[in-house]
């Protein structure tokens, strides 16, 4: 009786070790392509035959084969390739032994206005690898972009006010004269705006590449035979272009009596 005891006791034991011993399931997430977890950025094209946007392409894991991402391109803003951009490839390749390659996106200096902006959007769609949601897609946003120099800003300039968004009088031509720089702001002074002679200052501010901005600071400047002395002051902000060294600079005039009217005259070299 005590053998047959023991004999059970020891076959529920090596039962009792065996349950313990199972294996648990392993599970291997999938392998997903992704734009190097960005969603979007921005791109300043320049003068520059050597300069390109680069955008990541990555995989959660290596492997010990080549694998292949494909992608499509598509612009809401009218963008071509060939007239605004180029690219390197159309189907990313990922050597065996690596997660991430590259695609090199080149704007064409040209191509791009002052004034147009474009948005690329680059949308992984198949390949070797899933696409990994969330950052599947990617978006570049395109201007052209130039240096700013102050003392480009000299000389005669064409001249044309608004009032009310309609030209208010003739072409004229103003003199603009370059001033002190500090950082990312500098000052122009502007002579002959209204057909007077008496000068004032511009502010300049490109610490933004995506929206370079003139304002005029409140000061006196002429003096009305009739009102007496007048100020020009900021009517919000302007813009300028150092690509075609042009200025749009908004403003208002007033005196004692009260005010001239609020205007926007735009520069053209």
């Amino acid at each position: 009786m005590i053998q047959k005891i023991s004999c059970l006791l020891l076959i529920a034991g090596l039962g009792y070790l065996a349950a313990g011993c199972k294996k648990e399931k392993t599970t291997v997430p999938p392998q997903e392509a992704h734009f190097n977890y960005q969603t979007s950025g921005s791109y300043f094209v320049t003068q520059d035959a050597n300069t390109v946007y680069k955008i990541p392409v990555g995989l959660t894991t290596t492997a010990d084969q080549d694998r292949t991402v494909q992608f499509t391109i598509s612009s809401p803003s009218g963008a071509a390739e060939g007239q605004q951009y180029t690219l390197d490839k159309k189907t990313v390749t990922i050597p065996a032994g690596k997660a991430v390659d590259t695609i090199y996106l080149k704007g064409k200096f040209n191509g791009y206005p002052t004034g147009r902006r474009d948005t690329l959007v680059f949308k992984i769609t198949g390949g070797d690898v899933i696409a990994m949601p969330g950052f599947n897609e990617f978006k570049v946003f395109l201007q052209k972009y130039c240096p700013v120099n102050v003392n480009d800003f000299t000389g005669v300039y064409n001249a044309q006010d608004y009032y009310n968004n309609a030209p208010d009088g003739s072409p004229y031509t103003v003199a603009l004269t370059p001033g002190t720089t500090t950082g990312n702001t500098g000052k122009i002074t502007i002579e002959g705006l209204w057909h007077d002679d008496t000068p004032f200052n511009v502010n300049l501010n490109w610490d933004n590449p995506a929206s370079f901005t003139t304002e005029v600071p409140a000061q006196s400047w002429f003096v009305d035979a009739t009102y007496g002395q007048s100020t020009i002051r900021p009517n919000g902000k302007g813009t300028f272009s150092s690509c075609d060294n042009s200025f749009r600079i908004d403003y208002e005039v007033t005196v004692a009596a009260g005010s001239f009217g609020k205007y926007y005259t735009i520069l053209t070299k």
